[in-house]
Formats: C-alpha cells, sequence, structure tokens
C-alpha cells in the first residue's frame, strides 16, 4: 500500500491501492490466528469460535428472512448479526496488534474479512484524526459475499444491500475509535456497479437520515463503549489476560436453564460428570446463588472417611458413658446446604439413613433418641458408577430416585470445548494473582494446544496445565506449548493452521515440506530467531525426558555436554532453577 507513514498524533492522510503488505498489518500472522481442529468440529479465530457457512446455505437463509420479515425488518437483522461480528473481530484486532497505532490496528479489521471470505476491501481514502479518535474514509468492496448471495435470493435491488458488511464495519470502527462511525453504501453490485464502495464517517457528520440509522439497528454508542476493552497483549501479538469477574463455576450455571431453576428450590440435586469435570464447583454455585446463601456450606468426601466415622460426622451421636452427646453435621446446616461428594461410595447403613433424611426431613443420632428435625438441602455428586451400583444392587434404588428427582450431567470438558476461553482466562488471572508472576498472555501455540487439547482430567486438569505454566514461564514473558506440558503429558496438539498459501499446516508435525518452507519463509523475512528456536528444542527435550540430560541428548541427536551447555545458558538467560524449567 502506498501512502506516507502517519506519524505520532495529529490528523494524517493515507492513500492508495490496497496490497498484501499492508501498514502494520502481517497477513501471514492474521492467518496463523485461525485454528482448525477437524476431530472435534472446532474452527478458533484468536480465542472466538467460528463457522464455515456455505454460500448458497446462507442464500436460503437470506431468502427466508427477507420474505418472513420483509426488507426493512430483513436489513436490521443481517446489520445486527455484522455488528456482532465486527465487535468480536476488533478485539481481535488488538491483540494482533499489540503496539500499534490506532490506524495501523485498524487496518487488521480489512484483513480479518477478507480471510473470513466476507469480501476484499481496497482502501480509496483514509483519515484519522488521531488526538480527537475520529475516522473517515471510503473503501471498494470487491467480491462482495453478501451482494452475491442478495442477488442469488432475491434479484437485482434498486437499494444496496451489504447489509452485514456495513453493520460490521460500522461497529468495528466505532469499537476502535471510542465515537461512533457510520459507513454507508453509496454504490452495490446488487444495482449494477462493478463493486461496492462505501463511506465512512463519525455518525453525527451525516445528513440526517433515521430511516437509515433505524434499519441498521446499530447502538453504535455502546459498541464504542463497551465492545472493546484495551487489550493488554504481549509483544509478538499473543493473548491477553483479559478481565474476568464470574466465578466459572457460577458461568456454567447460568448457561443451565434447568440449574436456573433450581437455584429457588429446596429438592434434592444430582450432578452427575466424570471426575475432575466440576461437580463440586457446580454444587457450590448451586448455593450461593440460591436463597440459602446466608446458610452454611459443607462440602464431605463419602469416599475419603470410614463407614463409622462419617455416620458420627454427618448424623453425630446421643450421650453414652463418659462420652458427650453430640449433633451431627446435618443437624448444625440449620437453612444451609450439604453437598455429598462420591455419593455412590455411601454404605447400605448410611443409605438408609439418608433416606429417612429425604423422606422425612429428621435425622436420629446414633445410640437412639427421638428424630430431629433438619432443615438441609442436599445436592450429591456422583459418576457413572452410581447407574452402575444400583443396577447392581449395590445402591438402594429408592434413595437413588429421591435424590435424581432433579439429575443435572455434566459432559466432560472435550465435549464443551466453547467454555474453554473463558475458562482459560479465568485459571490464567487466578495463578497469575495467587503467584504474584507478571505474565503478559498465551501465545497462539499455546492457545491452540489448549483449544484443542482432550482433557482426560476434564477442568482439574485445565486448572492444573495453568497453574504449572504460571509458574514456569518466564516473569515478564507469555506462556508457551512446553510451560503446559509435563513429562507426563508430550502429546503435541490436534489442531490445524492455515498456511500463508491457504493450505492447512499441523503445528506439530515438524518434519512436514509446508512446515519446512514456513520456517524458511521466516528464516528470509527476519522473523526467525534461531536462538530461541534452539531454546525450545532444549526445553522441551528435558522436559520429555524428564530432567535426564542423556536421554534429552539423544533426543536431539547431539552429545551430553552439547545439551548441558545450551541447557545452562536457557536457564540463565530465563533466571531460574532446575526446579523450575
Amino acid at each position: 500500500m502506498s501512502g506516507k507513514q502517519p506519524s505520532k498524533g495529529g490528523k494524517h492522510k493515507l492513500t492508495g491501492e490496497a496490497g498484501p503488505d499492508w501498514i502494520g498489518v502481517d497477513v501471514e500472522d492474521l492467518s496463523a490466528r485461525l485454528c482448525f481442529n477437524p476431530k472435534d468440529a472446532y474452527i478458533w479465530l484468536e480465542d472466538e469460535r467460528m463457522l464455515l457457512l456455505h454460500l448458497e446455505a446462507f442464500v436460503v437463509l437470506r431468502q427466508e428472512v427477507i420474505e418472513r420479515l420483509g426488507m426493512t425488518e430483513a436489513r436490521r437483522v443481517f446489520a445486527r448479526i455484522g455488528a456482532t461480528a465486527g465487535a468480536r473481530d476488533a478485539s481481535i484486532a488488538r491483540k494482533a496488534s499489540p503496539h500499534s497505532g490506532a490506524l495501523e490496528a485498524f487496518k487488521t479489521g480489512p484483513r480479518l474479512h477478507a480471510i473470513e471470505g466476507i469480501c476484499a476491501s481496497e482502501e480509496i481514502r483514509l483519515e484519522v484524526d488521531q488526538d480527537s479518535g475520529l475516522l473517515s474514509g471510503e473503501w471498494i468492496w470487491r467480491n462482495s459475499a453478501e451482494a452475491d448471495a442478495h442477488l442469488r435470493a432475491v434479484g437485482p435491488s434498486s437499494e444496496p444491500v451489504c447489509w452485514t458488511m456495513l453493520g460490521y464495519a460500522s461497529a468495528y470502527s466505532s469499537a476502535f475509535m471510542g465515537h461512533p462511525i457510520e459507513f454507508r453504501e453509496v454504490e452495490c453490485r446488487a444495482m449494477g456497479a462493478p463493486h461496492c464502495r462505501t463511506i465512512a464517517k463519525p455518525a453525527a457528520l451525516w445528513e440526517a437520515d433515521e430511516e437509515h440509522s433505524r434499519s441498521l439497528g446499530l447502538e453504535l454508542v455502546q459498541c464504542s463503549n463497551d465492545c472493546v476493552k484495551p487489550s493488554r497483549s504481549a509483544p509478538g501479538g499473543h493473548a491477553s489476560l483479559e478481565e474476568w469477574n464470574d466465578d466459572e463455576a457460577e458461568a456454567l450455571a447460568g448457561k443451565l436453564t434447568i440449574v436456573k431453576r433450581l437455584v429457588r428450590l429446596n429438592e434434592p440435586v444430582l450432578l452427575l460428570g466424570e471426575h475432575g469435570v466440576g461437580k463440586r464447583r457446580l454444587a457450590c454455585a448451586l448455593h450461593r446463588l440460591g436463597h440459602r446463601s446466608a446458610g452454611p456450606l459443607q462440602v464431605i468426601n463419602c469416599a475419603r472417611s470410614e463407614e463409622a466415622d462419617l455416620e458420627i460426622e454427618l448424623f453425630g451421636r446421643e450421650r453414652s458413658g463418659e462420652q458427650p452427646a453430640r449433633p451431627g453435621k446435618i443437624e448444625r446446616l440449620k437453612g444451609g446446604t450439604l453437598v455429598l461428594e462420591d455419593v455412590e461410595a455411601v454404605s447400605p447403613r448410611l443409605q438408609a439413613r439418608l433416606l429417612q433424611l429425604l423422606a422425612e426431613g429428621t435425622v436420629e443420632r446414633i445410640g437412639g433418641g427421638q428424630p430431629r428435625p433438619c432443615d438441609v438441602r442436599i445436592i450429591a455428586c456422583a459418576t457413572a458408577r452410581l447407574q452402575e451400583a444400583v443396577g447392581e444392587g449395590l445402591f438402594r434404588t429408592d434413595l437413588y430416585y429421591r435424590l435424581s428427582m432433579f439429575a443435572v450431567p455434566l459432559p466432560p470438558l472435550r465435549e464443551r470445548r466453547g467454555e474453554l476461553p473463558r475458562l482459560i482466562r479465568h485459571f490464567t488471572e487466578h495463578f497469575v494473582r495467587r503467584y504474584d508472576r507478571k505474565i503478559l498472555g498465551l501465545s497462539r501455540e499455546a492457545m491452540g494446544y489448549l483449544l484443542a487439547h482432550d482433557y482426560p482430567g476434564n477442568v482439574v486438569e485445565l486448572e492444573a496445565m495453568l497453574g504449572r505454566a504460571v509458574i514456569m514461564a518466564p516473569e515478564g514473558g507469555v506462556i508457551q506449548i512446553s510451560h503446559l506440558i509435563s513429562a507426563a503429558d508430550p502429546g503435541a496438539p490436534t489442531f490445524f493452521r492455515v498456511s500463508e498459501d491457504g493450505s492447512l499446516v499441523h503445528p506439530g508435525s515438524s518434519g512436514s515440506p509446508i512446515d519446512l518452507d514456513t520456517q524458511t519463509r521466516q528464516m528470509i523475512r527476519g522473523k526467525f530467531n534461531i536462538e530461541s528456536f534452539e531454546a525450545e528444542l532444549v526445553k522441551r527435550a528435558v522436559t520429555q525426558a524428564q530432567g535426564n540430560l542423556s536421554k534429552a541428548a539423544r533426543l536431539l541427536g547431539i552429545t551430553r555436554a552439547q545439551l548441558a551447555y545450551r541447557y545452562a545458558r536457557v536457564k540463565s538467560e530465563m533466571g531460574t532453577s532446575d526446579s523450575t524449567l
């Protein structure tokens, strides 16, 4: 792209045709942020889940919406869809250009639009007043997918039809500049023009056109203020650590309709799922979100204690000889909640006592005495072993059905990958605060690994991985894949990226010709740091060899002395010891 480089502050005008080397935009870097995980049907752009859609399917959608809602309401719907996408891409653009000025970072958006298959944007004119945050400009949108869809769905139009793209561009620009920016289409291919052409300027500077603004349905002020928070990304385009205010279990509780209903009830709840899936967290969230939140909460693991000890702990005992009377925890939980983990491990004797509690609302202490009324809610947690125990006659059927009046199955983390970005941010922030570390974020490769990992240990495994990574990552640095994996889990990530030529590349396939070509191009462009690459190889080999330098040297095909020299240099540069590398 031709034109003069803007200086700091003031008003700048850039003109010229768009090309592959846009100011502040690395096409290869942006493409590398797109990850494919065919095994689990996930596509990620940074930490946003994406969806590939046939153009013909979009044509059908366009036609149905227009026929059912009419042209005006259809325009509002598609503009709002575009505005949502524009706001999310503005967040990704901030991460892609963390240290660029507003103008350079802004130019990431058109390239993202092209990567997503929407259109090829050619800049005709762009003026940015960085002091006031105002923007105006003119673009040609070539090969508009939306114009194609409209022509196929409805036919030629007497007015512009790139509604989704206008919503996208307006919301994206408003979020970036901090002021409402409105795009209007002055030429459209659906109207017979060779290409679509748009003009952008502050919304307040357009002549009053209430119908146009209303039809867009854009809350540009809200977009400018709320859609994009300032990025705290690391150098080199790493995923930032965004603010997270809600507990991850409460976020899960808010997504399940049945859980929203259960927080207002007193009936027992049965949470079913694999170990580490988050049953305890969700049980605690049910207590905090419900009307019993002011009461006590007690969590007891039924598999940890002997039957006699557990019985006394839960139900208490009457006075016997020199032993004083002792109320059980169920009695003391007045107006509270009792969470029973691994309830399938409860003995037949305790099953009968729990059944009495659920059926009559009373307990009897060990040693006799009158039944005592109790006001406690039971939340039971169990694995698939509970159903097996019922089938084998080891767990009472009547107790099972009392507990499972409201059964909530929790799928394993590998089946709910859409929650991964928020969980990753939450745990990273948590451990950064806990260990008082300065971590700038996660590398693209580390984020891709986390998004594609199978998590046999579920949420607990993710938590452990990020806790280890925050400790192992260099102070003031970023988390890499080598900081996430341990010697017990050296598996390569199961995702693919898009190479510069548009083909899919498996990052773990270091021997593939495409991967070698990519490394070669980076080296020629001066973007390949051989010292960093060598240091990363050394760290990974030592990790995989569980600290055995001789074994690590054999993995790399060098002598132990050569490895020891390089390993000592890596530790010296990181300022760490054997135990933390």
